[in-house]
C-alpha cells in the first residue's frame, strides 16, 4: 500500500466484524429514536454475539462459523499484509 501505515490501520480497525457490528447497533438505536449509551451499547452488542451462537446451536444457522471460520481470518490477515516488513 502506498499510503501511511498509521492511517490504513485506523480504517482497518474502523473496518473490523466487531467494530462494524458495534456501530451497527448504535446506528440502529438511532434510527429506533431510542439512542443507547456505550453501556448499554456494549451490552447489546453481546447480546447479538451470543444471539448468533445460539442460533447457530438451535437451528444450524450457518452466520456464525461463516463469519469466524470466514471473515475474521480475513480481516487478520489483511494486518498481516499491511504491517509486512
Amino acid at each position: 500500500p502506498l499510503s501511511p501505515r498509521p492511517l490504513l490501520a485506523v480504517l482497518l480497525v474502523l473496518c473490523s466484524p466487531g467494530v462494524t457490528l458495534l456501530l451497527s447497533i448504535f446506528v440502529q438505536q438511532e434510527l429506533l429514536e431510542a439512542p443507547a449509551g456505550w453501556a448499554e451499547g456494549w451490552q447489546l452488542f453481546l447480546g447479538a454475539l451470543a444471539q448468533g451462537l445460539l442460533q447457530h446451536q438451535l437451528y444450524g444457522a450457518r452466520l456464525y462459523p461463516c463469519l469466524a471460520l470466514g471473515t475474521y481470518p480475513c480481516w487478520l490477515l489483511l494486518w498481516n499484509v499491511l504491517f509486512w516488513r
